[in-house]
């Protein structure tokens, strides 16, 4: 009798612990989702940001204030406010960051905070390059096919 006693407190020792373990483990994970969505991005070099909605609402709308110098009707301004204006409608809504990444559909959000970074640093390039402005006379040879198509002067020859 003596040793089903033994067995029995060394049963609910064991299980106590192990009861114990797993909750310690789950405060443990609550205090993550509490933190963030994810511990990591998968992706090397890349840190899970806690604040990636918010830290990409804050670079889109830099983008549009500084996409301004770029003339309106130049399409690389268009398509980047678009760009920016689509993003930032679903960064802005109340739902979750998986959620985000779902409806953007273009990567986690720590990559879009990536490519916001990266366009910030274009805008002034493209400012000072100005690919809009083509040159009076200037004339492009298109190539279809891997055929050159002739410019309207060679038609004739």
């Amino acid at each position: 009798m003596a040793s089903s006693m033994s067995s029995a407190s060394a049963l609910r020792f064991w299980a106590s612990r192990f009861l114990r373990h797993q909750e310690s483990h789950l405060g443990a994970l609550s205090a993550l989702g509490a933190r963030g969505y994810k511990t990591t991005t998968g992706i090397v070099g890349v840190e899970v940001d806690p604040e990636a909605p918010d830290t990409l609402r804050h670079l889109l709308k830099k983008i549009l204030r500084e996409v301004k110098v770029i003339p309106e009707n130049a399409q690389y301004r268009v398509s980047v406010e678009t760009m920016a204006n689509q993003r930032l409608e679903v960064v802005s809504k109340d739902i979750s960051p998986e959620q985000m990444e779902e409806e953007i559909g273009q990567g986690q959000l720590e990559e879009l905070i990536l490519h916001a970074r990266d366009e910030l640093s274009l805008i002034p390039k493209m400012a000072e390059w100005k690919p809009w402005d083509v040159p009076e006379g200037h004339k492009i040879k298109m190539v279809v096919h891997d055929e050159p198509v002739p410019l309207p002067e060679e038609e004739g020859k």
